[in-house]
């Protein structure tokens, strides 16, 4: 028969071996004989813990330690276990009384400092995490954790020691090869972050937090597919990261994948009911398939979860624009609430300006952007930063762009200053535009994606304006002025609906800049076709079922004619609007539902159209002149709002008011007519091209001029008003 001792150390290898079972059953038989044996209840208690039990971990721990309060590691061990717990105070004190009874204990001084961390007490932690570094034979993990104390107090430099050191000590370390991957990431070192974090996974690839940052690395860089690869594998290894989820909707919204997209936010909120992001993205993608009303509930949720945040409200503005229920006056209050909330507060605290308030001086003139790339508002921003008098006006772009391009270095080209602000607050930005001493800053976003306005709000320059980029008032009370024009917003008719004043731009508010890659204009499909192609190519979330409604109409009052509809193609959207059609009599063979595509193939696209629907009552734009630009005829409805009637301003500039209806029935006489006389149509199409070229619509230095008078004007009123 063998002795105490000898089984215990037999139960000790079977231990050591992760023999668990039989060095259990071991320590649990010696507990029979000697129920008080310190080293078998100790060892018995990292068994339970091993295993994910801490309760009876602790309990073994404590009955140990009632035999023999003399043993640190006792006591550094049932630390562990209250702290798997939850109990942060009681373990505090468990590593206490471990380094008390041996000081120059390093896992327990480690430890310790681990839990004053989560306590809130950084200066001892700091203090223990030198001590135990200072002592331990291997100090790699301790100069890990104190690496990540420090990353807490972003001191990053001195982080990033650390985690360096941790590497030279355990080259085999991945943690700290993933910690290392977020400070690069904090330095915007994105190659380096990214090796990091596959260096890590060299390691261990089943190392999940790496998983997750280097899909984040990856999405920063614009590399989506690799990005949703890495989430994928992320939720694999903790289905319950509902963070994963959420990036992975984003990312399948870039690559086109709209239905999975839709599907992880889903799992997303499954996972966290209180995932506000989750709920805005959702709203986000379902707006996108035309689904406006349940978007419209997601957003609100979004808002009730995170009230503070004033992106996921003004995401709920933008919205409110595309639906036909809602009277302006209705809308306008929505974005006066989001103001009182958020913006309007920052404007009254605002401090005085000190800029020369000489009329006739050189203007200092900023323009603020997440979209210096390529981007829609480009087609309309570019060609004023390209044609600025720089003797009038002196060009500052404070650029959010997250993903530069080669627009971007283009655009870059045309400023006097050009200004990151990634990663900038809203106050740091404020500060930096107040220090530019900017008299006119200009904001080309409003509520929708990347908006700045509480920047705006903080008041950095005298002057403020919005332009371009948003249909509807910005609500705030520090936007002094919006650019539109006498069509766009007929004078007396919608100011009462904006806290800016309205100031009308002659001919038009807009100039337009073809793209490079625009084909030449095409002879009429119709033709060689037979039959008269009808098409929309503006986001869906414009085509309400009104629209859908009026444009069956359309299809049944002319034979044989089809319809081509560009949109972010899931099998939800498909049935609706097949059904749409089917239930009005439109068989679904007349329609032809195209996914999104590059801009060169949408180009195309517009090429194989005869006559373009546009939806209501939120207007195309961007589409509406690339559709006139390749000579496609653009039937409009106007309404009584800015984002009813500003794309139709193309039109009138155009002197092409026959092509737009003022109700949904001469809407549908108009494209009936157009599709009623082919020989006047296919003469159209040659001729819209030439006469866009004469036209104000792209007289870029004429507008410019335009432009620059208006802040002047606006400069003038401003200090005048100062001199009162």
């Amino acid at each position: 028969m063998i002795t105490l001792v000898e089984a215990l150390d037999l139960a000790v290898g079977h231990h050591q071996a992760g023999r668990l079972n039989e060095a259990e059953t071991i320590y649990r038989q010696v507990l029979q004989v000697q129920p008080r044996n310190t080293d078998a209840l100790h060892l018995l208690g990292r068994i339970e813990h091993q295993r994910g039990r801490p309760e009876q971990a602790a309990a073994l721990f404590a009955q140990a330690i009632a035999e023999d309060g003399s043993q640190p590691m006792f006591f550094n061990n049932l630390g562990e276990a209250l702290r798997a717990q939850g109990k942060i105070d009681e373990a505090a004190a468990a590593y206490r009384e471990a380094v008390r009874l041996k000081p120059d204990y390093p896992q327990a001084l480690g430890n310790l400092a681990i839990v004053l961390q989560a306590q809130g007490d950084l200066v001892q932690a700091e203090s223990f995490f030198r001590e135990a570094v200072r002592l331990s034979p291997n100090p790699a993990a301790a100069y890990n954790n104190l690496g990540t104390l420090l990353r807490q107090q972003e001191r990053w430099p001195e982080a990033k020691a650390c985690y360096q050191a941790a590497i030279r000590l355990q080259p085999d370390l991945a943690i700290a090869y993933n910690n290392l991957g977020n400070v690069f990431r904090h330095e915007k070192l994105l190659p380096e972050a990214i090796e990091a974090y596959q260096h890590a996974l060299r390691l261990d690839g089943e190392y999940e937090a790496a998983r997750f940052n280097l899909g984040l690395v990856l999405r920063q860089c614009g590399r989506f597919a690799e990005a949703a690869t890495e989430f994928q594998n992320a939720v694999r290894l903790d289905p319950n990261n509902f963070e994963a989820y959420t990036n992975l909707g984003v990312l399948w919204n870039e690559l086109g994948r709209a239905e999975e997209a839709i599907n992880a936010c889903r799992k997303a909120i499954e996972l966290n009911p209180r995932n506000d992001i989750a709920y805005c993205n959702l709203g986000v993608f379902l707006m996108l398939q035309g689904q406006l009303d349940e978007a419209l509930e997601y957003y609100r949720t979004a808002i009730q979860l995170a009230p503070e945040k004033a992106g996921q409200h003004g995401n709920l503005l933008y919205a409110l624009n595309y639906h036909p229920a809602l009277d302006p006056a209705k809308i306008f209050a929505e974005h006066r609430s989001w103001a009182e909330r958020h913006a309007d507060p920052l404007t009254a605290h605002s401090a005085p300006h000190a800029n020369d308030r000489t009329t006739n001086r050189r203007l200092r003139v900023g323009y603020v952007s997440p979209n210096f790339r390529v981007h829609a508002v480009n087609f309309f921003s570019e060609p004023i930063l390209a044609c600025h008098d720089h003797a009038c006006c002196e060009v500052f772009c404070y650029s959010d762009v997250q993903l530069a391009d080669d627009a971007t270095g283009r655009l870059q080209s045309y400023a006097d200053h050009w200004r990151e602000i990634v990663g900038l607050g809203d106050q740091e930005a404020s500060e930096l535009i107040r220090r530019d001493q900017i008299d006119i800053l200009v904001d080309l976003t409003g509520h929708i994606s990347g908006s700045r306005l509480l920047v705006f709000a903080r008041k950095p320059a005298p002057v403020q304006v919005t332009y371009l980029g948003y249909q509807n008032t910005t609500g705030m009370m520090g936007m002094d002025y919006r650019l539109t024009d006498a069509w766009s917003d007929p004078p007396g008719t919608t100011d009462s609906f904006h806290t800016e004043e309205l100031i009308r731009l002659p001919r038009s508010f807009f100039c337009y800049q073809p793209s490079a890659d625009a084909p030449p204009v095409s002879s009429l499909p119709a033709l060689a076709s037979g039959y008269v192609t009808f098409g929309s190519f503006n986001s869906f979330a414009k085509v309400t079922p009104e629209v859908l409604s009026v444009w069956a109409t359309i299809l049944l009052a002319v034979p044989q004619s089809r319809l081509v509809l560009l949109a972010p193609l899931t099998e939800r959207l498909r049935a609706h609007v097949t059904t749409s059609f089917e239930r009005r009599g439109v068989s679904a063979q007349r329609l032809e539902l195209c996914d999104r595509r590059a801009h060169k193939e949408y180009l195309e696209l517009i090429q194989r159209v005869d006559i373009a629907l546009d939806p209501f009552p939120f207007n195309g734009h961007t589409t509406t002149c690339d559709a006139l630009w390749q000579g496609v005829p653009v039937v409009m409805l106007a309404g009584q709002t800015y984002a009813s009637r500003f794309g139709s301003s193309a039109l009138v500039t155009l002197g092409l008011n026959e092509l737009i209806g003022s109700a949904r029935e001469q809407y549908a006489e108009i494209a009936m007519r157009l599709a009623g006389n082919l020989g006047k149509l296919a003469e159209r199409r040659a001729n819209l091209r030439p006469l866009m070229a004469r036209s104000p619509l792209v007289d870029f230095q004429g507008f410019t001029r335009h432009l620059e008078e208006a802040y002047r004007k606006m400069w003038i009123r401003w200090c005048t008003r100062q001199t009162a």
